[in-house]
């Protein structure tokens, strides 16, 4: 028997909470301070939930694309009072797109992170236990769409390799194309197939009837109700301080924002004390466990 991760062994319900107010602070705070808190307790998180990727998705899939959105902003953004230089078609390139080509991008990227790190964390069995009474034909069609997309990938991985197995390597571009326009229709017919099997057993097990009863596979316990309340504690006051102006940025016409304030501080330090809060819920859970000698 080994120590399992703290955040897997939560409510669901507390799980969905977290990833409501990392992500849901990641869009309203515009501050570039809490964007780059926010970085890195994805990336911390990411570590912790998505360890058997070692960052793949990130360096070939977020990565690129938010580096994209930095580098187009300047090209269609003129906005801003310090011009830098004049591309040679007559636009200005001026400070403050760039700027907010860096920020945009970074909250893209953020973002991309946080959900990645959702997807791992909320699996089926959560997602339905939460939404399946309230919405089940809404929350098993958001749990196929989150799972499509990794799944078919994988699938024309493997229709590829078949392919390559069989024909050997494409000679031109124009057959690697061609076979791969082939795979994806292979994956396309395939997807279709699997969702009517879904949807013809879930509906053969009654699942959308009224009525309709599920077994608890998950139950609230103490530990729920305090990182609830750490959780709570950590968010309404950013959020407070949020819409009343105290953490206010702006990028255009030029750079500003609210000044620094000892609120801002605090409400710096309670934002990063709740997108680390599951790093510190597991470390918590692997120290009691060492202290308890039940690993032995």
């Amino acid at each position: 028997m080994k120590c399992t991760d703290a955040v897997s062994r939560l409510h669901p319900g507390v799980i969905l909470l977290f990833f409501l107010c990392a992500i849901g602070g990641t869009l309203l705070l515009s501050h570039p301070l809490f964007r780059v808190l926010s970085l890195v307790g994805a990336l911390c998180c990411h570590a912790l939930f998505c360890r058997e990727e070692s960052g793949v998705f990130l360096l070939r899939t977020a990565l690129p694309v938010c580096l994209l959105a930095a580098v187009l902003n300047p090209l269609f953004n003129h906005q801003g009072v310090h011009i830098l230089f004049y591309f040679p078609w007559g636009n200005p390139c001026t400070g403050e797109s760039l700027l907010y080509g860096v920020l945009a991008s970074l909250l893209l990227f953020t973002v991309l992170v946080w959900f990645r790190c959702y997807t791992a964390v909320m699996t089926t069995d959560r997602s339905l236990f939460l939404f399946s009474r309230a919405a089940p034909s809404l929350s098993l069609l958001l749990r196929l769409a989150l799972r499509m997309i990794p799944a078919m990938r994988a699938d024309f991985t493997r229709t590829m390799e078949a392919q390559t197995c069989l024909l050997g390597p494409a000679k031109t571009n124009r057959e690697a194309l061609r076979r791969a326009f082939a795979a994806f229709r292979v994956q396309l017919r395939r997807a279709l197939e699997n969702a009517v099997k879904l949807s013809d057993a879930m509906k053969s097990r009654g699942y959308s009837l009224p009525g309709r009863t599920a077994y608890a596979l998950f139950l609230w316990h103490r530990r729920d109700g305090l990182c609830l309340l750490f959780l709570l504690a950590c968010s309404l006051p950013v959020l407070g301080a949020s819409l009343s102006g105290g953490l206010s940025f702006s990028v255009y016409p030029s750079p500003h924002g609210a000044a620094p304030t000892p609120l801002m501080l605090l409400c710096a330090i309670l934002y990063f004390a709740l997108c680390m809060s599951p790093v510190f819920w597991n470390r918590l859970e692997v120290l009691a466990w060492k202290r308890s000698g039940s690993h032995m």
